[in-house]
């Protein structure tokens, strides 16, 4: 509906009911203001009074939601601080490795010198080395003192520095020097001796240039003849050991082994081993010094032993005797020997035997 339609009027019908033709007027003209493009303001309704509220309780803070920017700008703080961490480790690794490559530069350094020194202790110990001075040094200083005996006493001295010297122009030039007024003999006889020098010399030099496989060599020499001659020691120890030990069972009660007793045996055997063992073995200065007094003792035992033997012969000797007065059941004598104990005085002989060959062994 525009504002050009007309709106007719409803007539009014006379002789109805005025109650009903107000009420349909009303219905009409509500319908002609709500199909007026400009219907009326209606009056605002009175605001009502306020009334006074009672105080709500302050409501809990809630946690504000985190932006994305937010999130992101934390994640990037972490991924700083963690290349931080990183940075300072690989940063203290840099300076281990410089430590390191400081450290490995002075091992380095002491293992240079170390080489030095070690090559010149080896070419020390090669020229102080008995071989070395017998095989180099001692030719060559008898050459030197041949040559000497050619030229004047005033020139021996400066001959023996320049036939010192390295083989060279500056050492054929002093030769010439020093002996080129000699006659030709004395010079011929000079040249011979000086040639020996020479090589004697480039021996000693190629010796010098290997020092340490050199004195390795006379060291490794060295070993092999002690080695041999420990080996010829101990043969001839054992020899000798075998030939006393066959003696010592015929004439020294101490080893003698005895029939039936397998005790007094076995200390036997065990006394051969001890013996042995100090004679052949390394033992130390305590062990070498007990054997020597027990050994030194030997002598004086052997012969304590023989006079308690002998004491107990004669107490046998003695009870037979007393034994032989007692008289029997038929009224003689009781039928003993009266010489005394055979087997006693055997012993005696044989302990009298033992003790001369030990004093005139010088055993005492």
């Amino acid at each position: 509906m525009s504002d050009n339609t007309e709106t007719k009027e409803a007539p009014v019908i006379q002789g109805e009911n005025p109650e009903l033709t107000s009420a349909t007027q009303s219905i009409a003209d509500k319908f002609r203001e709500a199909m007026s493009s400009a219907p009326e303001s209606k009056p605002e309704p009175e605001a009502p009074a306020p009334v006074e509220a009672a105080p709500e309780p302050a409501p809990e803070p809630e946690e504000k939601p985190v932006s994305r920017s937010a999130k992101d700008f934390k994640l990037i703080k972490q991924e700083r601080d963690e290349a931080k961490a990183r940075a300072a480790e690989l940063l203290s690794q840099v300076s281990d490795l410089e430590q390191y490559k400081s450290v490995n530069d002075e091992y380095q350094k002491l293992k240079s010198e170390y080489a030095e020194i070690s090559d010149t202790l080896s070419l020390t110990n090669l020229e102080r080395h008995p071989k070395f001075k017998e095989q180099y040094n001692k030719p060559l200083a008898s050459q030197i003192e041949r040559a000497k005996a050619y030229v004047p006493e005033a020139d021996r001295s400066q001959l023996e520095k320049v036939l010192r010297m390295p083989v060279g122009e500056t050492r054929a030039n002093a030769l010439d020097e020093l002996v080129g007024e000699l006659p030709a003999s004395r010079q011929a006889y000079l040249q011979g001796i000086v040639s020996r020098i020479d090589e004697i010399s480039y021996e000693r030099d190629e010796k010098l240039s290997q020092a340490q496989s050199s004195y390795e060599e006379y060291i490794a020499s060295e070993n092999a003849a002690s080695e041999q001659q420990t080996t010829e020691r101990n043969q001839a120890l054992e020899k000798s050991f075998s030939t006393m030990l066959a003696e010592a069972q015929d004439n020294v009660p101490m080893y003698q082994l005895r029939e039936g007793d397998e005790e007094w045996n076995t200390g036997v055997r065990e006394r051969v081993q001890l013996a042995k063992k100090i004679l052949l073995e390394q033992n130390s200065f305590e062990d070498a010094a007990t054997a020597a007094l027990w050994a030194a003792s030997g002598g004086a035992l052997l012969e304590q032993n023989a006079a308690l033997t002998e004491h107990n012969r004669r107490m046998n000797a003695e009870l037979e005797k007393l034994k032989g007065a007692e008289p029997s059941s038929h009224g003689g004598v009781s039928p003993h020997v009266a010489g005394g104990n055979p087997l006693a005085a055997s012993s005696k002989a044989f302990s009298d035997r033992v003790l001369s060959e030990l004093q005139q062994r010088g055993v005492r």
